[in-house]
């Protein structure tokens, strides 16, 4: 009996919810306004619909990690550390909460690999021509999506880079038509990074390529690895033929910000670059003066606003209630406890998905199934770009960087567990 006839039975309503939420979290994350909560409704809501079908069943340990992860971080953001009390916004606490009973109902009904492929396809598409209107129809200098640029920017990169694994991965079930797809959408994705004329996703993109391709050579798929070098050369080449000017003159301004704000020149922290680089220095000696449990959230804006008016810090850092890095950020307000939440905040599903040749060399059926390890690579590739991007940006400062980590990331492991089932049904161990 093949795998497909296996899955062909028609599909229950928890299963069909199931499948909706894999295409919906990515597939409307950057077309509509707040899309990347759809899904997550969708998966929260029917995690409490079909509860009767899940509750008291047991748990794959890597769910039962993640899960534990996922409620250490909802008590992390909705605590102040300003005197260790419950926040009266508990929101984060409820859709991590939700986040946590979803992982628990997709044990029993876990989402396809095709669902999940296909709404990174329509997240990239939708990305770029979002982006490709704002830019052209509207007033906007630069793409925002339905957030601001820095979000829809490292997302729609997010997006981008799937699209390009599934297609080296999956290259031998696609037809022609969907090869060609893939890779319209991975350049659609890859065009609303560019329009949104941002920097920091650009940092990423070659950090995770390396790393993708490593993993990819290591676990023997050479011929995939020469396509996709191949293609990031020419898309590189394509990149600078369009857009070099513009990047080379970004890249003086930048180099030129840096050393303005090192000669300590009055407006040097007024410049883009230069304002991260005061909010990183003040957020830097914040931690270091409370290094356990940092200020707390209104701690920090209090403190800051003082050292601006001892004038031991520019004004230029006033209007954010954020260092502009994830790390420096957490440091300043939850101190050394946070930074270790945080950074296991990555960790854990980097752990939990890292394909090594003992992981894939175990899995059952084919010498290696391409959909496991495109959900094992999709795994990795959230938490590396999270961490890139929040070298600039704190994206767990928004509403778009939780929901899209944790509920992406809860579909994809669910989707791997179902995926693993499967092929263990079909080739049962002996």
């Amino acid at each position: 009996m093949s795998l497909a006839a296996a899955g062909s039975a028609a599909p229950t309503p928890a299963m069909r919810a199931s499948q909706l939420a894999a295409f919906l979290v990515p597939g409307v994350a950057l077309t509509l306004p707040s899309g990347y909560s759809f899904g997550a409704a969708v998966l929260a809501l029917a995690s409490l619909v079909f509860v009767r079908q899940w509750w008291g069943r047991s748990w794959d340990r890597r769910a039962i990690a993640w899960a534990l992860m996922l409620a250490a971080m909802a008590v992390l953001w909705t605590m102040s550390f300003d005197d260790w009390h419950l926040r009266s916004r508990s929101d984060q606490f409820v859709k991590y909460a939700l986040a946590i009973t979803g992982l628990g109902f997709l044990q029993t009904c876990a989402p396809r690999v095709r669902p999940l492929g296909w709404g990174m396809l329509a997240g990239a598409l939708g990305a770029g021509l979002v982006a490709v209107y704002q830019t052209g129809w509207t007033d906007a200098h630069r793409a925002n999506g339905f957030t601001n640029a820095i979000q829809f920017s490292g997302i729609a990169l997010v997006l981008a880079l799937a699209c390009c694994f599934g297609v080296l991965l999956l290259w031998r079930s696609l037809v022609a038509w969907q090869r060609a797809l893939g890779l319209v959408c991975s350049l659609f994705g890859l065009l609303a990074v560019i329009l949104s004329d941002t920097r920091g996703s650009w940092i990423v993109l070659p950090f995770v390529l390396l790393i993708g391709a490593v993993l990819l050579w290591r676990c023997g798929l050479r011929k995939p690895v020469g396509l996709g070098l191949l293609a990031a050369v020419l898309g590189i080449g394509g990149l600078v033929s369009l857009k070099g000017d513009e990047m080379a003159q970004r890249y003086h301004t930048a180099v030129h910000e840096v050393q303005s704000y090192e000669v300590q020149d009055r407006d040097a922290a007024e410049t883009s670059v230069g304002q991260r680089l005061a909010h990183w220095h003040l957020a830097w000696h914040m931690g270091l003066d409370k290094p356990l449990t940092g200020w707390g959230l209104k701690g920090y804006i209090a403190e800051k606003a003082r050292r601006v008016q001892a004038g031991e810090a520019s004004a230029s850092v006033l209007p954010y209630d954020h260092a502009h890095n994830e790390l420096l950020d957490m440091f300043a307000k939850r101190g050394l406890v946070g930074v270790a939440l945080l950074l296991a905040f990555y960790a854990v599903p980097l752990l939990i998905f890292w394909p090594t040749q003992k992981r894939m060399a175990q899995c059952p059926g084919a010498p290696m199934d391409r959909q496991i390890l495109y959900l094992r690579m999709l795994g990795i590739m959230v938490p590396l770009c999270y961490m890139g991007f929040g070298l600039t940006q704190v994206f767990f400062a928004h509403n778009s960087g939780h929901l899209f980590y944790v509920y992406l990331l809860v579909l994809v492991l669910g989707a791997l567990i179902g995926r693993e089932r499967a092929l263990l049904a079909l080739h049962p161990r002996r």
